[in-house]
């Protein structure tokens, strides 16, 4: 067998068996992670025309680059573990999928494996809702008024509702799209269970930024698709509230403990220490690694917990990196988006045009999340979402080829 295709059987297999572990393992995604990276560079090594590699959009990656290097000066000038830099290598799987999602056949093939994994454990997290075990820790679940918080088999509930928020909001526009009648049912229902499950997980962040991506969905996708995307929506919202009534309850202190400052715990409080971190050093940061140190320091409250992230992503990246890393993040976000919306927009109906604006949906939801949580520095949720703008910019230049060759002819 030849070099290239020994190459190109790693990264299907290890892309694959990312997708299908994703859903249950940090360990075992990023081992097939690795091995499609393995692949990937074998195959380009052995690749004689590489003219024909079509790597993400060049800002995107000049962004991605300049990002990562601040982070290793703010690194080398706080004085932490250098080691910290290795989560930017899953940028990596962002440039992957960029690359060989254009094979749309093969990424059909990927996203079935997916599925499958969601299924599966989110059938997982709806038994441990109303069971409470958690079989792979051996703990009980927290108790709630009704059933428990269902975590699947991640070590806090929040990566658990992360992860299944993007997954699931993504599968919405694909299932609708994808031609397969047997796929379509199927996709479909990957994405209610994963909504169901973090219905029954009580992340109130997640629940909110599944609102408002819910709502870009009913405005985006196309008449022909919409009361059917707003039915399914509506009810699987007021499933969760009818069979879990501490839905709700989730809601109604919100005033006084997460947006008070005098409350220890509540995100003004922690958003307020930030501020007083980011000012120590605004050029490059107190250094990732260091929040945990200071964040003891400068806290007023010394009845509050001991926290390692500001619950904000922008936030914590200026923190611990510095105000101009915090907007060349900001940048990196605006420049997907902007690429995705834009492939959307001028993408015909079909399962690609489908395949983009679940991109564009997993993207939104997860950057509402990032406003109130630490998921970029979740290396779970952060590697599904690489995995997702991949795909996205996959069919983007899946879109550049065939303008390129209407124009020829």
């Amino acid at each position: 067998m030849k070099p290239d295709k020994v190459a190109q059987i790693m990264i299907w297999v290890g892309l694959g068996g990312f997708a299908l572990t994703s859903p249950a393992s940090i360990a075992a995604s990023q081992l097939m992670f690795g091995v499609a990276l393995a692949g990937f560079i074998g195959y380009i090594i052995t690749l004689h025309d590489r003219s024909k590699l079509v790597f993400p959009p060049v800002p995107i990656i000049i962004v991605m680059i300049i990002y990562s290097c601040y982070r290793f000066a703010s690194m080398l000038y706080g004085g932490t573990d250098l080691l910290i830099i290795r989560e930017d290598w899953l940028f990596l799987m962002m440039i992957i999928g960029a690359v060989v999602f254009r094979n749309i056949k093969n990424l059909t093939r990927v996203l079935d494996f997916f599925v499958a994994g969601v299924i599966f454990m989110g059938g997982y997290g709806i038994w441990q809702h109303f069971v409470g075990v958690d079989l792979y820790h051996g703990v009980l679940l927290d108790k709630m008024v009704f059933g428990y918080r269902a975590i699947g088999n991640f070590s806090t509930y929040l990566t658990f509702s992360g992860f299944f928020a993007i997954a699931s909001i993504f599968l919405v526009p694909v299932g609708f799209s994808v031609t397969s009648k047997p796929r379509k049912f199927i996709y479909l229902l990957a994405s209610q269970i994963g909504l169901v499950c973090i219905l029954f997980n009580y992340s109130r962040s997640t629940i909110v930024a599944l609102v408002i991506g819910g709502i870009v969905l009913v405005v985006l996708v196309g008449a022909r698709y919409r009361k059917w995307v707003s039915l399914i929506l509506l009810l699987t919202l007021a499933a969760g509230i009818v069979v879990s009534p501490d839905f709700l309850n989730r809601f109604k202190n919100m005033g006084q403990t997460e947006f008070s400052i005098e409350y220890a715990n509540s995100r003004f409080a922690i958003w307020e220490t930030t501020l007083s971190m980011i000012k120590e050093d605004p050029i490059l940061g107190i250094g990732p690694g260091n929040f945990h140190a200071k964040y003891i320091e400068y806290r007023k409250n010394r009845t509050g917990r001991n926290l390692s992230h500001a619950h904000n992503d922008i936030l914590h990246v200026a923190a611990v990196s510095g105000i101009p890393c915090a907007l060349l993040f900001l940048l990196l976000w605006f420049l997907v988006l902007l690429y995705l919306y834009k492939g959307y927009a001028r993408c015909p109906d079909g399962f690609q045009k489908g395949l983009i604006l679940g991109s564009f949906l997993a993207s939104v939801v997860f950057l509402v999340m990032a406003q109130f949580e630490a998921f970029f520095a979740d290396e779970e949720v952060r590697l599904l979402l690489m995995f997702l703008w991949g795909i996205g910019l996959a069919v983007i230049g899946n879109l550049k080829a065939s303008e390129k060759l209407s124009e020829i002819a």
